[in-house]
């Protein structure tokens, strides 16, 4: 991939092709300086404990002004990054990114000195060799070592652009970049297998214990009292496709329960001491006649059967506590690595300033609560006291660089965004492990934008069950679900309505390492999606803005950073209604599969599913399904299907846009379509949404057998959704029917 760095010096800009760019972290690695501009050491670390010493050296040097300044600047530069991803400005993003890491390194070098860059680029290269010593070391524990191999290749090509290079610059950026790719071997293969990185660089006599490294920082962040808790790190497991269901049976008596409401030792939220919470807490938020009006900033972690809870204590008739965006106030003094995220949800999950670089919250649960009116229409008092709106991103519960987070039972609605989860710089900012679970998310986005959704995620391991997902905001052109995940289960949910009921997009913030990440059987997790035992509803209803329906988008097609997905979408007993009268000059078919991608050819396979056409008008003709809106790969057997189904969409204009490149399907890999001239599947009750099969369906037995590949995966039809956002067992016997119930 072609880049390129500017860097913020007279020089002139550096034009470099360096493909490896792009697969690890734009915010990188490398040894720690000194403030004698020599390289001591003690461990690869991040570029901001790097710069942050800078910042005390021109502290020292030139006074807490200029260093203010610097900090300033920086924190620009974060702040156009956040805003930008949020608007999903891929470039600007981008761009900016590498700006801020040009910034970092001409700050170093300002405060070091030229003399800082052979001493960097001496120490990664001893972690070089060690990381390929203990690559062997792991590989004969039985470590999977695949990954770690491919970031040696990285880190060796961008050494030798370090050394191989006069601009000082650009050595130590590589420099830099390759002690991140030897970090990440450490993560993957063990600390206890890898070595160190040396204490000191060749030719350098490390500094005597008694001299101090400097440690205070220009604006220290609050730290909660107890010790060590935001500098957990806990190794990824590659991803089983098996959800982590919260759970305190390892706490015994141990833990704090928090109460907060009418009558309680607590009658605010903002009482509670949210960034001293440990593992097997529970804070619960009781119902009120009237909402809770606060912002609950989440940055500690539980531990695995030792989650933090924060559940709702329903009212006297099943009320849920509400937490209310319109009017709600901040907390002053929250440490938040970015200002941006003071007015971007009522709920925010994310490290806070001073955490260790790589830690993340986890284990944490919430639960049991109505979140609502986190958007852009309404104020917001700020951490600063100023009052103001919501950012336009804002979000129900926000999600940065977080792992093992179960939302559940929780209605969410009215918000920017319902649902929002991040994920960048590599592992040590990757999101992972989210469960979805028994939540009703509706009407949800912002008037005349479609960069808003129900619920939008990037993380590793994302699993959606029992949800009911209602439409989108009325006059809002946003997806229901937009999914940017590698690793993604939907299984036994209802959804109905957004432009695209599921849009399965190309990884983006942290795409480079998400479309290299493994499943435990060691597939790459970009390869596959299962979507199965849904009820998925199509029709004209109160949110008509004139865009077309889609069942389900694949990939961002030859958009910049697109193409990541492919494989196979297993679409599986699923019930597809599609609800409206035929209009040929308006929309004259409903798309199923709006695929993007051409690379690796991805497939649907589509089996034991029921898409079924209804009219709107008693009488009328119902608009047909297409089964692709241009190109597509089909794998399709054993479906029931309205007849007078087509191809593609006989109105897709292809000219200029992202499915340009691809050849429109030719209609192959279709067979056994099952139907009836009666257009009757056999449903209980249809025009009252019981799409249950009656007894006499002939869909009832009329199954085929799973995919391999989805009977080793353990993704097998077990459950069925049960209204309202509830499931139970689905009935077995010896042969599956077809669609999201068994009869």
């Amino acid at each position: 991939m072609k880049m390129q760095q500017k860097f913020v010096s007279n020089r002139k800009i550096v034009s470099i092709i360096i493909t490896f760019f792009m697969m690890i972290s734009l915010f990188p690695i490398a040894a720690f300086a000194g403030n004698d501009g020599t390289a001591t050491g003690n461990k690869v670390i991040t570029i901001d404990p790097l710069f942050q010493n800078a910042l005390i050296k021109i502290n020292a040097t030139k006074g807490a002004a200029a260093a203010q300044i610097i900090t300033a600047q920086r924190d620009k530069f974060l702040s156009d990054i956040q805003a930008a991803d949020n608007l999903n400005d891929k470039v600007t993003s981008h761009q900016k990114k590498l700006d801020l890491r040009a910034f970092k390194v001409a700050t170093i070098l300002s405060a070091f000195g030229q003399t800082v860059v052979p001493n960097i680029i001496g120490n990664v290269d001893i972690a070089l060799t060690n990381a390929k010593a203990n690559l062997l070391v792991a590989q004969e524990k039985g470590v999977n070592v695949t990954q770690s191999n491919q970031l040696i290749i990285q880190a060796t090509s961008l050494l030798a652009s370090a050394k191989g290079t006069s601009d000082l610059s650009v050595a130590l950026d590589s420099a830099l970049l390759a002690g991140n790719a030897i970090e990440i071997i450490r993560t993957l293969i063990g600390s206890s297998i890898a070595t160190p990185i040396p204490t000191s660089a060749p030719g350098t006599t490390p500094q005597p214990s008694s001299k101090p490294t400097p440690q205070p920082t220009i604006q220290p962040a609050p730290t909660p009292t107890s010790a060590n808790l935001w500098t957990t790190i806990e190794a990824p497991r590659a991803w089983d496709y098996v959800p982590t269901t919260p759970s305190q049976s390892a706490c015994g008596a141990a833990g704090t329960t928090y109460e907060v409401g009418i009558g309680q030792v607590y009658t605010k939220l903002s009482q509670v001491p949210w960034l001293k919470l440990l593992p097997c807490d529970t804070v619960n938020i009781h119902w009120q006649p009237t909402p809770y009006k606060e912002i609950t900033f989440l940055s500690n972690r539980g531990a695995a059967n030792k989650y933090i809870r924060i559940t709702g204590i329903p009212g006297p008739n099943g009320e849920l506590p509400v937490i209310d965006g319109n009017g709600a106030t901040q907390t002053a003094g929250l440490p938040f690595i970015n200002a941006l995220f003071d007015k971007i949800g009522l709920f925010v999950i994310s490290p806070p300033k001073g955490y260790t670089w790589g830690y993340k919250p986890g284990y944490i649960e919430i639960s049991n609560l109505e979140i609502r009116n986190a958007n852009q229409t309404n104020r917001i008092t700020d951490t600063t006291g100023a009052v103001t709106n919501w950012h336009k991103f804002a979000s129900g519960i926000y999600i940065e660089r977080a792992e093992n987070i179960a939302i559940l039972n929780c209605n969410i609605h009215d918000n920017g965004n319902g649902l929002f989860q991040n994920s960048k710089f590599d592992e040590q900012g990757q999101s992972r492990y989210l469960l979805v679970e028994g939540n009703y998310l509706h009407d949800n986005g912002n008037v005349g934008s479609a960069s808003e959704h129900n619920a939008y995620t990037e993380g590793v391991g994302t699993v959606y069950q029992y949800n009911r997902f209602g439409d989108t905001k009325p006059g809002s052109y946003g997806d229901n679900i937009k999914e940017r995940s590698a690793g993604i289960t939907f299984r036994y949910n209802n959804i109905e309505g957004g432009v695209n009921l599921i849009d399965l997009l190309d990884p983006q913030s942290n795409s480079s390492y998400e479309r290299i990440q493994k499943d435990a059987w060691g597939s790459l997790l970009v390869n596959s999606v299962y979507i199965y035992g849904n009820t998925m509803i199509m029709r004209t209803g109160a949110n008509v803005t004139g865009w077309q329906h889609i069942l389900v988008g694949f990939g961002d097609g030859v958009n910049a950073y697109g193409n990541i997905r492919s494989g196979k979408i297993y679409f599986y007993n699923n019930t597809v209604i599609s609800q409206y009268d035929y209009e040929y000059w308006h929309q004259p078919a409903i798309t199923l599969f709006a695929i993007a991608n051409n690379f690796g050819a991805p497939i649907v396979q589509a089996k034991n599913n029921i898409f079924h056409a209804m009219a709107v008008t008693p009488g009328a003709i119902p608009e047909p399904m297409a089964i692709f809106y241009h190109y597509g790969n089909a794998d399709f057997s054993n479906n029931w299907m309205t007849s007078g189904w087509l191809n593609i969409d006989p109105h897709v204009h292809v000219a200029g846009s992202h499915f340009t490149v691809n050849p429109s399907w030719d209609g192959s890999g279709v067979a056994n379509i099952l139907s009836n001239p009666q257009n009757n599947p056999g449903f209980v009750d249809a025009a009252h949404d019981n799409f249950k099969l009656a007894a006499n369906s002939p869909l009832v037995n009329a199954g085929t057998t799973m995919d391999p590949e989805v009977v080793k995966t353990g993704n097998v039809p077990s459950f069925e959704y049960l209204s309202p956002q509830s499931s139970k067992p689905r009935n077995q016997d010896a042969f599956i029917d077809l669609g999201a119930f068994e009869n």
